[in-house]
């Protein structure tokens, strides 16, 4: 167990409760009656949404309480008063201006970017020494304050640590000033390495040099003032418009990955024990919801839950924090139940810490509007967490309907399986150990997944296609890990045995040689590489191009219809699965020296991740073909069991599995029961009632299980 409360031994489980919403604003007979509740739910802390607006220097200079000063001492009173411990939710650089409705606190702490026109904006310099420097007086002041009633843990080396929330959805802004300007002119010529040719050919301009770039060419939303993002056809083209969006984004994400470096060892200057773990995004990353769609057109946030609107590399964020986690929300883009993207995403955190102590993250609540727990349960989200690696986590439940979750309005059922299963995680995780075995690699797609919006067409499709393939591995029993091309370049892909790479129209928009020759080196020593319709790093690594077809049913003992947006067809190789009008084959295997290379004319992913059924193609007549997922085909089955064979000996439709040095967790994400393959030495069930069927245990839907070799 690497993250563990010093106080009850038990994992560090926390729950964010915020106070600038009524009622817990002025509700103090609220306050103690939610902080029974979060004791009475096997949590042992709480973080307080402590923003940097002028109250708190009111506090210390004067003395002065106003009314959400004084409810958050209350609330820290409350907390130790129900054998709870807090922590904090040090929001944003300085203020917290998002708020305007709520009030209005300039960003005088800091230092605010400036806009076009030259008034002041609402955002800030990350790259400011004063903006950085309210950053880390907010922190010092608080924890002087009131560090002594935080919560302290244990790591698994014995270090003592106060966990703290530094910082919660950084967004990067241009800032149009002088100092603005030339920074971001400086980022260009490093970026083109100083060929000024280079970038006016790919904005279609005629500048002389870098230093003459004026906002008018280098920003996207002056450039392009009437189109709120490009479109599907730009990146297939690869306009000025794409490469505008792909130089300011990747600006944002090296702004954002420098001021993790600088800021944490500035953080610790006063207060070395501090263990940082900003929630990096709270609506999930990559499978993130699509806010436009799903909230009132009237929140004019909404595009910022989109990861690839602010412009944020988690991976590349990892090795300066201490622990990398977001919120995850168990929905897909379209806003469907779905438990597997919890999985997927924690797998992705899992990844990001390594060797550290893993916080993960998750929403408890109705979503939107959105009942999601009536559809999935607590029990089984915990045991996918527990899964995937998790050593304690931090949870958004108490901040409100806002957008915060409401723990405190959940039906009874919701809450004794939370109870049960943050009971089941505490007594679980001693056992489990760290070492989760590791089998088939997933490729991040980090270029689509950072330039990408979802309002280009076809978006939520390609980002489906990721989660697909994590579903079917889970489901064909494997160990699954989500890993990107930072890993790669480090040498991780030594411990798969399989690379599978999911959609990314985006991928040319970065240079990865040192990823391609790593990836060719490991495929000709013995590994295997799985790939989609027109795959630019398959193309790239091994020289391999299909031809872009219409869409087509393939054979593989039946006859099926795949899904999503892109089909080709390929030549040469060895024949897997042609297509039914025989023209050209659509899943072929390469053989690389020790090592295959397995091409796919259709999308895997996005077809096995579809919620729509496709209609059979007119010119098929009334001919029998099926969806991936009704067709029950094995083709995924029989290509990776030439290379590797799962470790849990579980292979069932809906059985997530994560098999450790000491054991294994088992999580049923079906409504009905499942009856264990074997008797177990010891069986851990998250509800203590539980039935045998010849000898065997039964795990009920929605729930999890340990099982001890």
């Amino acid at each position: 167990m690497k993250l563990r409360n010093k106080t009850d031994n038990r994992p560090y489980m926390n729950v964010i409760f915020g106070n600038f919403y009524s009622p817990a604003f002025d509700d103090e007979n609220f306050v103690d009656e939610t902080m029974g509740l979060i004791k009475e739910l096997g949590f042992n802390s709480v973080m307080f949404d402590t923003k940097d607006w002028e109250d708190f220097r009111d506090r210390y200079e004067t003395g002065a309480l106003s009314q959400y000063v004084k409810m958050q001492e209350y609330m820290g009173k409350s907390a130790h008063e129900h054998d709870l411990f807090y922590n904090f939710l040090l929001l944003y650089l300085n203020g917290d201006n998002l708020y305007p409705h709520i009030r209005y606190s300039p960003p005088i702490f800091g230092e605010e970017i400036t806009y076009l026109d030259g008034t002041p904006g609402r955002w800030y310099k990350y790259w400011s020494e004063k903006a950085q420097k309210s950053m880390k007086d907010h922190v010092d002041r608080i924890m002087e304050s009131y560090g002594d009633g935080c919560q302290h843990c244990v790591t698994e080396e014995g270090k003592e640590v106060i966990p703290v929330c530094s910082m919660w959805d950084p967004v990067v802004a241009v800032s149009f000033d002088e100092e603005g300007q030339n920074r971001y002119r400086s980022y260009l010529k490093k970026l083109y390495h100083g060929e000024i040719e280079e970038l006016n050919k790919n904005y279609d301009i005629q500048a002389e040099n870098f230093e003459s770039l004026t906002p008018q060419e280098y920003w996207y939303g002056v450039k392009y003032p009437e189109d709120a993002f490009y479109t599907e056809e730009d990146v297939r083209k690869r306009t000025p418009k794409f490469y505008v969006w792909r130089d300011n984004t990747l600006w944002k994400i090296h702004e954002m990955t420098e001021y993790f470096k600088k800021i944490g060892p500035k953080l610790k200057e006063k207060n070395p024990d501090l263990f940082l773990c900003p929630d990096l995004s709270q609506w999930g990353y990559f499978l993130n919801i699509f806010g436009r769609e799903q909230q009132d057109l009237d929140n004019e946030f909404s595009d910022l839950w989109d990861t690839a609107v602010r412009g944020i590399d988690m991976y590349a964020l990892a090795p300066y924090l201490d622990s990398c986690h977001f919120i995850a929300v168990p929905v897909t883009p379209d806003g469907i139940a779905d438990a597997y993207v919890v999985s997927c995403q924690h797998s992705m955190m899992r990844v990001m810490n390594q060797d550290k102590p893993m916080t993960g993250g998750i929403y408890w609540g109705r979503y939107i509007y959105n009942d999601i727990y009536v559809q999935l349960t607590p029990a089984e989200i915990i045991g996918s967490m527990t899964a995937c690696g998790m050593d304690g986590y931090t949870c958004y439940g108490m901040n409100g309907l806002d957008d915060g979750g409401v723990m405190n309005r959940m039906d009874e059922d919701f809450r004794e399986s939370l109870r049960l299963a943050n009971d089941w995680f505490a007594q679980v995780l001693p056992l489990r150990g760290n070492r989760k075995k590791k089998e088939i690699a997933v490729l991040f797609p980090s270029e689509m997944a950072h330039l990408e919006p979802f309002e280009v067409g076809n978006n939520k499709i390609r980002r489906l296609d990721l989660l697909g393939w994590y579903k079917v591995c889970c489901d064909l029993g494997y160990q699954v890990d989500v890993i990107s091309n930072h890993e790669i370049e480090g040498g991780a892909l030594e411990q798969y045995q399989v690379l599978i790479v999911p959609v990314n129209d985006c991928y040319f928009a970065v240079e990865h040689s040192k990823m391609e020759e790593e990836i060719r080196r490991w495929t000709h020593n013995g590994g295997a590489v799985i790939h989609g319709p027109l795959d630019m790093l398959a193309e790239n690594c091994f020289g391999i191009q299909g031809e872009e077809c219409e869409k087509t049913p393939y054979r593989y003992g039946k006859v099926i219809i795949a899904q999503g947006e892109r089909f080709c067809r390929y030549e040469g190789g060895e024949e897997l699965a042609p297509y039914v009008d025989e023209k050209g084959s659509c899943v072929v295997k390469y053989t690389q020296e020790k090592g295959a290379v397995y091409s796919f004319g259709v999308e895997i992913g996005a077809s096995y991740a579809a919620k729509n059924i496709p209609h059979v193609p007119y010119a098929q007549g009334n001919k029998e073909m099926y969806p991936i997922i009704q067709s029950r085909t094995t083709l995924v089955k029989d290509i990776l069991m030439q290379h590797v064979t799962p470790a849990s000996g579980i292979c069932q439709r809906g059985i997530e599995t994560a098999v450790y040095e000491n054991g294994m967790v088992i999580v049923n994400h079906r409504s009905t029961p499942y009856v264990l393959p074997e008797k177990f030495l010891q069986e851990i069930y998250q509800y203590p009632w539980h039935g045998e069927q010849d000898g065997k245990g039964v795990l009920n839907g929605h729930e999890a299980v340990w099982v001890s070799f």
